[in-house]
């Protein structure tokens, strides 16, 4: 059995019409004309999603996708790797949280952040929506305390905190 990154990378794509997935006709069309492009589903969810949510033009989405192409591929936490799978619909591999790619503002919006591609990064649900509107490594580091004090294995939990203290001098 493959595992999810293997499926994610090896994806066979969906090519009929899934309003989920190729949100306009357009998009349809580019996804026709760019089926081989490994990256397609990506520069859909960019041009489809993001372009409307945050009222993006064409050169912004060309600027954000040329500057987070490689990023957009996959992710690293603690040694382990994981696809992002940019799907919708009927392209849509995956629910976990950890594979799911989401557009993080680097300086929050509630700190007077803007929502333009140079303000965003991509960083995976799970670790943007745990991360809330915080942009220090002391924020940070406070929030994942926060979450490890929450965990029920005592002995995992203090050589976490350990191992952040020690990596960290926080």
């Amino acid at each position: 059995m493959s595992t999810i990154n293997e499926q994610i990378t090896a994806r066979k794509f969906y090519s009929g019409f899934d309003e989920t997935t190729y949100y306009r006709k357009d998009l349809f069309s580019m996804f026709v004309r760019n089926h081989t492009d490994h990256d397609i589903l990506f520069k859909l969810k960019i041009y489809g999603f993001y372009k409307n949510r945050y009222k993006w033009t064409n050169a912004q989405c060309d600027y954000f996708i040329e500057n987070n192409l490689l990023d957009s591929r996959s992710h690293e936490v603690n040694g382990m790797w994981y696809s992002y799978d940019w799907g919708a619909g009927f392209n849509k591999l995956t629910a976990d949280p950890m594979h799911e790619p989401h557009l993080d503002h680097i300086i929050p919006r509630e700190q007077g952040g803007k929502d333009t591609p140079e303000n965003m990064r991509i960083r995976c649900r799970r670790l943007n929506m745990n991360k809330g509107n915080t942009n220090s490594d002391q924020e940070r580091y406070a929030t994942i305390v926060d979450m490890l004090n929450d965990m029920d294995d005592e002995g995992l939990r203090a050589e976490l905190v350990s191992r952040l203290y020690d990596k960290y001098c926080i």
